[in-house]
């Protein structure tokens, strides 16, 4: 320890007011050990006076362990020259007067050139600093806990894009080990070369916007085996204590088996809805085959004229062009209704478009009164010539419709020929939404049978499937919309469709 130049000696008073002053405690000892100095922040830390100390051994100030080594270092020292403690702090155990032992930093100098020399000490209490470790460190235990615990994939990324930390659910996802994919390129390492350009600008994006929300989106990774695995991520920027972004934690969730069993549940109700229409056209077959039968009919007759009027010795040929322009008219109808129905039955994927579904009902007309008239049932169309648009399935919606009218069809198969009669109407509501209702003038559902009426396999019908109302439900919910059943007054029963408005119809 220097000397200090001063222009006057300074007394061992001022030296007592420099010590008692000081935050540490300090203690001066001799070349034997013994202690000459005991400052006040020393009788606090210690539990002694500084008169019960002064001229005894330092060691009682340590523990068994150290105190019986203490004499020998300060005796090598002293002989040799060579220091093991001097200058060096060190942590050390250190002993109160009540007997109690709690961690110490432990700084040692010599003063001066003394002769015989003489030592200073300054000791720091290390319990507070050693408790906030320690709490530190069962905190970043149980973090890191949690984190193996959590069965969602964690990954730290740094503004390079390096990994900076990946718990071990990630690891068993992407089949690696810790080590091999720590400081390594995110991206580089486990997006494939197809999506790594996507990912890589999602991430710039994040960071460059600099928001508080967390940020989502799908992107797959390749597992150490090559498999792709679909990942949802939610990302979040993590940032300094001075608020600069340093990085982004990334917690993913492998969607890969959900959307594996999505696609296997659409594509089983496409399937099952397939087998609906087939069914529905089915039941509507002889009605679907009279009215074709009607224009191949009158084609016949048409045909048949036209030869007579040619054979004739002089052909009127305006009753020819007539017959002709007949023949021609009746095979459209024909070929409407064929049309028609193999849109309906085509297997094909879902695709949604604005329509009016004025439209959709119009386009129906030519099946919908085949299965009409051979019932013997009136089919009235209210249509609203202001209704909104809605976004929909075409075919979709009209196998809905066929449905209920199907069923309104049946429901009124008891009452007097003649008397049955079905209404679709279209209406705007006053939330404006789009509506479509089928109404008949049957005996209604019974009571018993309404809760159940959209269960799947439950009917009424002797030879029904019990999947018609099912299908319609599943599919107008699947267009955000909604499908019930209201009584009709004053009898009969009501099926209303409920759809959102895709906006005002185009002029």
């Amino acid at each position: 320890m220097n000397s200090m130049q001063s222009s006057a000696p300074v007394s061992s008073l001022e030296v007592q007011a420099l010590l008692d002053a000081a935050v540490d405690a300090v203690i001066l000892i001799d070349h034997r050990g013994l202690m000459q100095a005991f400052n006040r922040a020393a009788e606090r830390l210690f539990g002694y006076l500084a008169a019960e100390t002064l001229g005894r051994n330092v060691s009682m100030l340590m523990t068994e362990r150290d105190g019986e080594q203490h004499d020998a270092y300060l005796a090598r020292y002293l002989s040799t020259g060579v220091a093991h403690i001097l200058g060096i702090g060190r942590e050390v155990r250190a002993r109160r007067n009540d007997g109690s032992v709690f961690p110490a930093f432990l700084s040692v100098g010599r003063i001066g050139s003394a002769d015989p020399a003489r030592f200073v000490g300054f000791i720091q209490d290390m319990t507070l600093r050693q408790q906030a470790l320690a709490a530190e460190e069962r905190e970043r235990k149980r973090a890191n806990r949690y984190l193996e615990a959590a069965q969602t994939m964690l990954i730290g990324l740094d503004l390079q894009q390096r990994v900076t930390m990946i718990n071990r659910k990630g690891c068993e996802v992407l089949g690696y080990d810790e080590r091999s994919l720590l400081g390594a390129n995110w991206f580089e390492k486990v997006v494939s070369s197809e999506h790594r350009t996507a990912a890589m600008l999602e991430f710039e994006e994040l960071v460059k916007r600099q928001s508080h929300h967390p940020h989502h989106f799908e992107c797959p990774v390749l597992s150490r085996s090559g498999s792709q695995r679909l990942i949802m991520w939610r990302s979040v920027l993590v940032e300094d204590e001075d608020g600069s972004v340093s990085g982004v934690l990334c917690s993913g969730d492998d969607v890969t088996d959900n959307r594996r069993a999505e696609l296997q549940v659409r594509e089983a109700r496409e399937r099952i809805m397939q087998v609906s229409r087939l069914a529905t056209v089915g039941e509507m077959a002889s009605g679907i085959s009279h009215e074709i039968n009607q224009p191949l009919a009158a084609i016949t007759t048409y045909a048949q004229a036209s030869a007579r009027l040619l054979a004739s010795a002089s052909p009127d040929l305006a009753e020819v062009h007539d017959a002709q322009q007949q023949i021609a008219e009746q095979a459209l109808r024909a070929g409407e209704i064929i049309r028609r129905m193999r849109n309906l039955v085509r297997n094909r994927s879902s695709t949604r478009e604005s329509v009016d579904l004025n439209e959709v009902v119009a386009e129906l007309q030519p099946l919908m009164r085949a299965d009409a008239r051979i019932s013997d049932v009136r089919v009235i169309l209210q249509l609203d010539p202001n209704l909104p648009h809605a976004n929909v399935d075409r075919i979709e919606m009209q196998q809905v419709l066929l449905n209920l009218l199907r069923n309104a069809i049946d429901a009124m198969q008891a009452m007097p020929a003649g008397r049955g009669e079905a209404v679709i109407r279209t209406v705007r509501t006053a939330q404006g939404e789009v509506q479509i209702a089928v109404l008949d003038n049957g005996p209604g559902v019974d009571e018993h049978m309404r809760e159940r009426l959209f269960i799947p396999f439950v009917t009424s019908k002797p030879n029904g499937t019990g999947l018609g109302l099912a299908i319609s439900r599943t599919i107008v919910e699947a267009h955000r919309g909604r499908l019930e059943y209201q009584p009709n007054s004053p009898h009969g029963a009501a099926f209303i469709v409920t759809l959102p408005s895709a906006g005002p119809p185009e002029s």
